[in-house]
């Protein structure tokens, strides 16, 4: 039985519909994950695999909020808004620092709250859990 009741939702084969993002070399709607949005599929690079897409911000996401990533054919990268000083895995990843996305893994980003930022974690093709990543 599907339905809606105060306290919980039920859903049989729900399915959630994918935002598509292309990264660039600048942060653009095409390149910008929107609020509420749980799944992404990243599309191919606009300029190359220095290219990056961006998570929405802290402020507009509930703590505990995860986004799953699929990433494309090639490596890429994820950034918090530019000037947010927004954390990704205790690094602030607005510009100086990023999280590399490596082709063809499955990343799950998680909101832990407004000051520690988003936990980003990995699956490799074969699902072994990726190396844990430091933005660099």
């Amino acid at each position: 039985m599907s339905g809606i009741f105060p306290a919980f939702a039920k859903a049989k084969g729900l399915e959630l519909e994918p935002q598509d993002v292309f990264p660039n070399s600048a942060q653009g709607a095409a390149n910008t994950v929107t609020p509420g949005v749980n799944v992404v599929k990243v599309g191919a690079n606009v300029n190359g695999t220095s290219d990056f897409f961006v998570l929405p911000s802290l402020a507009l996401v509930p703590n505990g909020h995860v986004i799953t990533v699929i990433a494309g054919a090639a490596n890429s990268n994820v950034r918090t808004p530019a000037s947010s000083n927004e954390k990704i895995n205790a690094q602030d990843s607005d510009g100086t620092k990023q999280y590399l996305l490596t082709a063809t893994q499955i990343h799950t980003f998680t909101k832990i709250d407004n000051t520690i930022g988003w936990m980003g974690e990995g699956r490799t093709a074969i699902g072994a859990y990726a190396t844990a990543i430091v933005p660099a």
